[in-house]
């Protein structure tokens, strides 16, 4: 992705899917570590661009840093889970 690469010790999500599930709610709440945080922009960056709505990766790694920086992917996974 042509950023610094993690080590999957960093980025471990957990035994269960709770542990995940708590671990991503720590993400997107602005806890995360740095490895964790960069895997979680760069799958959003490519999500972004599978949409074929922006510019590059580059344009769709910085609406992913932004999104998880002020706190709107949290609102957004918000508003998802109230739907359900």
């Amino acid at each position: 992705m042509g950023k610094r690469t993690v080590s999957p010790h960093d980025i471990f999500g957990g035994n269960t899917t709770e542990e995940a599930a708590k671990l991503f709610l720590k993400i997107l709440k602005g806890a995360g570590s740095w490895a964790q945080n960069a895997v979680v922009i760069a799958n959003a960056a490519i999500a972004l661009c599978a949409t074929g709505n922006y510019l590059n990766y580059d344009h769709c790694y910085e609406m992913a840093v932004q999104s998880l920086e002020s706190g709107k992917a949290l609102e957004s996974f918000e508003k998802l889970i109230s739907l359900q």
